[in-house]
């Protein structure tokens, strides 16, 4: 489940689904450089999601908004033809409709966000 922080239940197989999702989603984002190659930029995806069960049929579909607000640095490298984009972001999914009980049982547990997710940006200009 998205939420989980960084610790001894991350990754652990007693927090798996009982099945998988598979999302589809186009999304939008907006950078703005403040100062120098300090910038800031906020994402918001939609998204459709197919739950599976553990045979890989489809159980239903639902859907969340996946937003993200990010802080960064650029660093340009070899006279800023490539970038590479430190940065720390918070995520926060307000909506997410029409989860199963068997997996909205393991979403409960744990909250719609997460602070502080590290990020690591790398670019070509043109």
């Amino acid at each position: 489940p998205l939420g989980i922080p960084f610790g001894p239940s991350y990754g652990s197989a007693a927090e798996g689904y009982p099945g998988s999702v598979r999302e589809y989603g186009v999304g939008v984002a907006y950078q703005r450089f403040l100062w120098k190659g300090l910038y800031s930029a906020a994402h918001a995806l939609p998204l459709v999601q197919e739950y599976r069960d553990t045979e890989g049929e489809r159980i239903q579909r639902g859907f969340q908004l996946f937003l993200t607000a990010r802080a960064g640095y650029r660093v340009g490298l070899f006279k800023d033809r490539y970038f590479l984009e430190p940065s720390i972001a918070a995520t926060h999914w307000p909506i997410n409709t029409n989860v199963p009980d068997s997996f909205a049982a393991l979403e409960s547990r744990w909250p719609n966000h997460f602070l502080l997710e590290p990020g690591l940006h790398f670019g070509v200009r043109f």
